[in-house]
């Protein structure tokens, strides 16, 4: 109803005998306004938006078929009912007004009673429609969109139930939440994570994420249920949210300390990919559209173990978006009640990011490392990474050229097993050398070796890259190192 207390009626009618009846029936019960022509019919009704128009079947300006599309279009005026003004009309042409948008017929000759009834009952249920809606739009806050259209469109059961499907599931919470807030007041706590989710809901759902639930300041989204686009396409969706994301946390971390936060809010994010159980689970008077299972479990723990601010993914996320998207290999996880560790990689960008492309060449970022020749023994190697820290290494070298690498923990591991230690450490050091070692010449574009690095599967993506000058080892550059000056290229 409009604010004035009365309803707004907008009649279109080029007969003035019909809108001298129309005002003389109408005007003590509601706020009239009048046009004898279609010209301005449509920028008239976005203004004023009236609850109802009585629109001239035959005005002679305006196609009204068309007329009634576009209102019905319109975001402004789709909810306003048209009553068509008509003279005697055949089925037909009734099924062409009412496709075309128009609710109902004020059939000519006109009556005072059929003019009061008609508007009258048009009204009403426009109020029941407008209350119907106000109500739905409050209670589809508590839903994710995909689970709030899958119910109101009948595609979705409100009953207790789940299916197996898989999915992409991610993850996501603030680092040092309750130790940063705790210095706040509680208004000013409310307002910041609000707004922290809101502008994370709001990235979720134009990638067609559906939210599962916030907990405290953690997110939950999954891709794939109710509505999937495939499961690679799943999971990419997923990943282009998490980097959408991070870029907003960047921005929004510079607000906050404006705001006088001292130290800003930082973030994690995990994502998996994998077979859950989804569907209604609760009782009949109240329950929840989620997902359980372990694969949930696994992403949870991907975003206990990322670092500030990064996205941690599975080797099964990253087998489906590895085409898409930079990834970098990290430690693999424990999950409790999954027998086998995870394998992880850190998301570092899109593959075809011009953006995120750096600039430079591998000799501004080379450190000297410790060597030993091929022709040395186990033993000799063992010596010089015994006093040295966990991820110390050697480079071998064949002559002046990098042929391979030794790490102290492949060294530990690999004396461990070794039965007979004594033979075993009097063999030549390639029996333990790392023979994929990455090599390139000091002149190698930044970006380029970037990509070498990350096109490499499983652990020897944690590898440095060994660096020659003119066919002699010159030093390491640390992949690590190398992922993040891509990360912060300014620094």
């Amino acid at each position: 109803m409009h604010k004035s207390g009365r309803p707004k009626i907008f009649i279109v009618d080029e007969i003035k005998q019909e809108m001298d009846l129309f005002a003389e029936i109408l005007r003590d019960d509601y706020a009239l306004l009048m046009a004898m022509n279609a010209a301005h019919v449509f920028e008239i009704a976005v203004r004023e938006q009236p609850d109802l128009i009585l629109l001239d079947s035959d005005v002679s300006d305006a196609d009204c078929c068309a007329l009634s599309r576009k209102l019905k279009l319109t975001e402004a005026t789709r909810n306003i009912p048209i009553l068509l003004i008509s003279g005697a009309t055949t089925p037909e042409e009734e099924l062409v007004y009412f496709e075309s948008g128009v609710f109902d017929f004020i059939k000519r000759p006109l009556s005072r009673p059929m003019v009061l009834r008609r508007v009258a009952s048009t009204l009403v249920q426009k109020e029941l429609g407008d209350r119907l809606a106000e109500l739905s739009d409050k209670l589809g806050r508590y839903l994710s969109p995909q689970v709030y259209e899958s119910i109101f469109e009948g595609t979705q059961d409100t009953l207790i139930g789940a299916k197996r499907k898989k999915l992409t599931i991610f993850f996501s919470d603030i680092i040092g939440f309750t130790s940063t807030t705790e210095r706040m007041e509680p208004e000013d706590m409310t307002v910041l994570l609000n707004n922290y989710l809101d502008r994370m809901s709001s990235i979720a759902i134009e990638h067609g994420g559906t939210i599962d639930k916030y907990i405290g300041d953690a997110i939950m989204v999954f891709f794939g249920d109710p509505v999937s686009k495939g499961q690679k396409e799943d999971a990419v969706a997923c990943l282009n949210m998490a980097i959408e994301m991070r870029k907003a946390i960047k921005e929004m971390q510079q607000e906050w300390f404006e705001m006088g936060i001292a130290t800003p809010f930082r973030i994690r994010m995990g994502i998996n990919t994998g077979f859950c159980t989804v569907g209604n689970f609760g009782s009949k008077q109240l329950m929840d559209y989620t997902i359980v299972g372990g694969q949930v479990n696994v992403a949870a723990r991907l975003e206990q173990n990322a670092p500030p601010d990064q996205i941690l993914i599975s080797h099964e996320t990253w087998a489906l978006v590895k085409d898409d998207f930079r990834c970098l290999g990290r430690a693999p996880i424990s999950v409790k009640g999954i027998q086998h560790s995870i394998r992880t990689y850190q998301v570092i960008g899109k593959a075809d990011s011009a953006e995120e492309d750096i600039a430079g060449s591998l000799g501004e970022m080379v450190w000297p490392a410790q060597t030993i020749s091929v022709d040395q023994n186990v033993s000799d190697a063992l010596l010089r990474l015994r006093d040295s820290g966990e991820w110390a290494c050697l480079v071998v070298l064949d002559g002046l050229s990098p042929v391979g690498m030794v790490t102290k923990v492949r060294m530990d591991e690999i004396v461990r097993r070794e039965t007979d230690k004594a033979l075993f450490l009097d063999r030549p050091v390639a029996a333990v050398m790392d023979k994929e070692l990455l090599v390139l010449s000091v002149g190698y574009n930044l970006d380029e070796a970037a990509k070498r690095a990350l096109a490499r599967e499983g652990s020897y993506t944690f590898d440095p890259i060994a660096v020659t000058r003119n066919g002699e080892f010159a030093g390491l550059v640390s992949v690590r190192c190398l992922m993040q000056r891509m990360l912060s290229p300014d620094k």
